[in-house]
């Protein structure tokens, strides 16, 4: 698959939103600087991991923040391709392909603006199908690889090299410190991988996925039907392991908010449109992790959340929600690899501190 026009680019952008679970970022400036890129010619192709060779070189690169902060700290055009160079130089040897490691918001665009400047392929695949606000919370980890060496560098070019840390969470704590210390927005390169653990460790297809996403609500729109009707026909395929359900439909009634620690804590009020005493809460730390209707959970991480505006379907990132505000909220099933034990470990309920189990969407009453 080609990234080669500007109509696809916004459908992926679109369903980067919808996977980034109020998170990963508001891809716009990513989306402008791919744009770009098009506009002068050039393009990047997206392969499958099976296209690659076993002692290949695969790369992440992610920004690493907070994504209210993200707007302040504008990208550097050639910041990613900096750090792509201090990689390889770390590294001894060169870069064959570039891997998401999260395809939600901001860090599914940066990899494809990127490989279109340098002209790496970029691999169809992510390391958690949705947005995280560690790096830690990735297969990649859970399954053995290294985060390190990471390479953090800040728009103004101030470079950190982590070249080891005892354990993924520790280069994530290193990380989240050096990221509030240079204006709490920075890029990395970093989880240094082979091919063939990019076949063995990836969600698969995660960016056609997101394509798919948002080309499915700009179709269902254009077609003058309900946005919503073509998109839960579109997720909700349990013979994929998929499923999907719309949560609540309402009002934002109240928002507290906190940029701390690198991060963008929240708790989002909801009000039923036809009946006030309908009450729906989200909370996130940078992405949304429960949401509960009149007191019970009906969508715990890391299945996603979503919140669309109920008239167009159009995705909307946490930072942009605001009081009085109409949206339907849906949750979407996460990728199967994702509910294992071992992951659930890492990147479940209690990984964020909270106490009830993880129980999946299609078991949860809406």
């Amino acid at each position: 698959m080609r990234i080669d026009n500007v109509e696809i680019i916004k459908d992926l952008a679109r369903g980067a939103v919808l996977l980034g679970t109020g998170g990963g970022g508001d891809p716009y400036i990513g989306q402008l600087l791919l744009q770009q890129e098009v506009r002068e010619g050039r393009s990047v192709e997206v392969i499958s991991a099976d296209s690659l060779a076993d002692d290949a070189l695969i790369v992440s690169v992610a920004g690493i923040g907070a994504p209210t902060v993200l707007v302040e700290h504008l990208q550097a055009k050639g910041i990613c391709q900096q750090l792509l160079q201090k990689m390889e130089k770390q590294l001894g040897q060169r870069v064959d392909a570039i891997i998401p490691a999260e395809v939600g918001g901001l860090n599914s665009v940066i990899p494809l603006a990127l490989g279109a400047q340098v002209g790496l392929p970029v691999v169809d695949g992510d390391g958690m199908g949705r947005a995280f606000p560690h790096i830690e919370m990735v297969t990649f980890s859970v399954y053995g690889n290294s985060a390190c060496p990471m390479i953090i560098q800040n728009e103004l070019g101030d470079t950190i090299v982590i070249e080891k840390a005892s354990t993924n969470r520790k280069a994530e704590d290193i990380a989240r410190v050096v990221a509030g210390s240079l204006g709490a927005m920075v890029y990395s390169a970093l989880y240094p991988m082979s091919g063939k653990d990019a076949k063995n460790k990836a969600i698969l297809g995660s960016i056609s996925y997101c394509l798919e996403i948002g080309r499915g609500i700009r179709e269902s729109r254009a077609q003058c039907t309900d946005p919503f009707e073509g998109l839960m026909s579109l997720l909700n395929r349990p013979d994929l392991d998929r499923y999907a359900k719309i949560l609540f439909d309402g009002k934002i009634v109240d928002i507290q908010r906190e940029t701390r620690d690198g991060w963008h804590f929240a708790t989002v009020t909801m009000q039923g449109l036809e009946d006030s005493h309908d009450e729906f809460r989200l909370e996130l730390q940078n992405e949304y992790l429960t949401a509960q209707r009149n007191g019970r959970t009906v969508c715990l991480v890391p299945d996603l959340i979503a919140t669309l505006d109920r008239e167009t379907a159009e995705p909307v990132t946490a930072e942009k929600l605001k009081y009085g505000q109409r949206l339907k909220v849906i949750g979407l099933s996460a990728a199967a690899m994702m509910r294992r034990p071992e992951c659930l470990e890492v990147f479940g309920p209690r990984a964020f501190g909270l106490t009830e189990p993880f129980v999946p969407l299609e078991e949860l009453s809406p």
